[in-house]
């Protein structure tokens, strides 16, 4: 592997330094993984977290791409998304990606992007997200019956009353972590197998970031309040 290279400003000025760390990330999916992600605002005051797609809209890339070829799109939008945002040597971006919805050429074209920065990540999920959600409850994929995307969404669905919310399951991911690298069947290749997710290395990320006490508060203060809030 060739020298990564390092983010995107190298010199910042003293007066000018963050006291947060910043992941930008980037979702191809629907609403459930913006949704997702956007709670983590509320983790602490040492991470924000950007969904790229709240900054870069489809008109904009429309009017410059034809179709949304994967890698193409991806990468243009998070381009895009630095053009317009102040991004230090220390932030993050990550790309959260559904491998039912990429060809294995489209996901190695935008590994080898990430390769070349020292700060850009990949994150796959095989088939697909729900498969990172089900490891908030369950620890064992093998006692799972679920193979395509439809199975794991209706599988959720039913583990917490009223269906899925990210309220009620990002509570438990600490334990996504935990159970979704206990999971991984080579923890050093960026592809996950069937039924194995590579978004707990985000998670990790974030946790590192944070302190014990934030991440208490976090779910025994700060979910609660956001449930109650949103019934």
């Amino acid at each position: 592997m060739g020298h990564k290279r390092r983010g995107y400003n190298r010199d910042t000025p003293r007066d000018l330094v963050r006291d947060y760390k910043l992941f930008a990330i980037a979702c191809e999916g629907g609403k459930r993984e913006p949704g997702y992600f956007n709670v983590f605002q509320h983790l602490s005051s040492k991470i924000k977290v950007d969904l790229i797609d709240n900054y870069v809209t489809d008109d904009e890339m429309f009017r410059k791409h034809e179709t949304n070829s994967a890698p193409k799109w991806v990468l243009d939008r998070a381009m895009r998304y630095i053009e317009k945002n102040d991004l230090k040597d220390e932030d993050d971006l990550w790309f959260v990606i559904d491998k039912d919805r990429w060809s294995d050429t489209q996901i190695r074209e935008l590994a080898s992007y990430c390769e070349s920065y020292a700060n850009w990540h990949i994150v796959i999920s095989n088939p697909c997200f729900e498969v990172w959600l089900y490891f908030h409850k369950k620890a064992n994929i093998l006692a799972s019956k679920s193979s395509s995307c439809n199975d794991f969404k209706h599988e959720i669905s039913g583990f917490e009353k009223g269906g899925y919310h990210p309220l009620k399951f990002i509570v438990d991911f600490q334990k996504a972590v935990e159970n979704a690298k206990g999971n991984d069947s080579d923890v050093n290749y960026f592809m996950p197998k069937e039924r194995e997710t590579k978004v707990y290395q985000l998670g990790e990320a974030i946790i590192s970031q944070v302190s014990k006490p934030d991440i208490i508060e976090f779910i025994n203060v700060t979910i609660p309040r956001l449930i109650k809030s949103s019934q």
